[in-house]
């Protein structure tokens, strides 16, 4: 009975394992996403600042004239 019940646990953990090895590329994927996503709204609020600067400037400088 104990041969019965090492010979499990060694299923069960080569099986966890295997799962293990499907899901970590979904996580990677998971986490590109994410990084991508946090990238572009990184873009969007740099362009943004951009855009508000320049109209900071352009007004100034009708100020000074």
């Amino acid at each position: 009975m104990s041969m019965l019940v090492v010979e499990l646990a060694k299923q069960e953990h080569r099986s966890k394992l295997e799962l293990a090895e499907q899901r970590r590329p979904t996580r990677r994927l998971l986490a590109l996403r994410r990084a991508r996503r946090m990238e572009r709204k990184a873009e969007r609020r740099l362009l943004e600042a951009w855009c508000r600067a320049a109209e900071l400037r352009a007004r100034l400088e009708s100020v000074d004239y």
